[in-house]
């Protein structure tokens, strides 16, 4: 987005695949912002789009795969409804199913219009423009499956992630270009909010499926410990005594 500032600078944890007879290859949301900057023809970049799709992958293996287990790139797919360039980029390469990428280790996506049919075609920059437009909060969704099971887990964005009328002003600004200067300073502004917060925010308050970790400590563990160290204590004493 033309005056967005930077992305941050985050660790979220590499997305850790199986390519080329099984060579892992660990692949950052920063590689996916070079990837989408060089289909661009433009610097890296790490867009909205960008940073959604990879933290849709990243959690969506993390629950199907689990923290021991790599996936095969070739068992990896993706259906997705949030269609632009961003986004499709950063699934090409995840999933390898970019055209420039090795069709041996290819993994599936497919991408899903608000009507519910398959965008066929993905190449023409012209298709996925179109689809673009009609972009709303809903369009963020992701099914993330395991292709050799069937395995899948769906993560869709909670609303809470946009700013109100943040779709309405994004048509305004970039696609019927009849924003004031004020509009797009704003949207500017809430965009530069959204893609930090698609970034920084954990995994339970960006997805609806994901539950925030329970942190309270573990009472019947504590309670086993204070008990044993009570006994220890009035062993000590009693040993005294003696």
């Amino acid at each position: 987005m033309p005056g967005a500032s930077p992305a941050p600078e985050v660790d979220l944890g590499p997305i850790v695949v199986s390519d080329n007879g099984g060579v892992p290859v660990e692949i950052s949301v920063d590689d996916v912002g070079k990837y989408h900057g060089m289909l661009e023809g433009k610097n890296p970049d790490v867009c909205v789009c960008c940073a959604c799709t990879y933290r849709a992958i990243l959690s969506g293996i993390n629950e199907i795969w689990g923290g021991d287990e790599i996936p095969e790139r070739s068992d990896i797919g993706l259906k997705c409804g949030l269609i632009s360039n961003g986004s499709v980029h950063a699934a090409w390469y995840v999933t390898g199913t970019g055209s420039d990428m090795d069709s041996n280790t290819r993994g599936k996506m497919e991408l899903i219009l608000s009507d519910g049919s398959v965008l066929t075609n993905q190449s023409p920059p012209s298709a996925i423009k179109k689809a673009s437009k009609a972009r709303t909060p809903d369009s963020y969704w992701f099914e993330v499956s395991r292709l050799s099971t069937g395995d899948s887990v769906m993560l869709t964005v909670s609303e809470d992630m946009f700013p109100e009328g943040f779709a309405e002003m994004r048509k305004k600004v970039k696609f019927e270009k009849t924003a004031s200067k004020d509009e797009i300073r704003q949207f500017v502004s809430d965009y530069t909010s959204v893609r930090d917060g698609m970034l920084q925010k954990p995994d339970y308050e960006i997805f609806n499926e994901v539950e925030e970790p329970d942190e309270s400590p573990d009472v019947l563990g504590g309670g086993i410990f204070l008990t044993l160290l009570c006994a220890f204590c009035i062993g000590l004493v009693v040993m005294r005594r003696k």
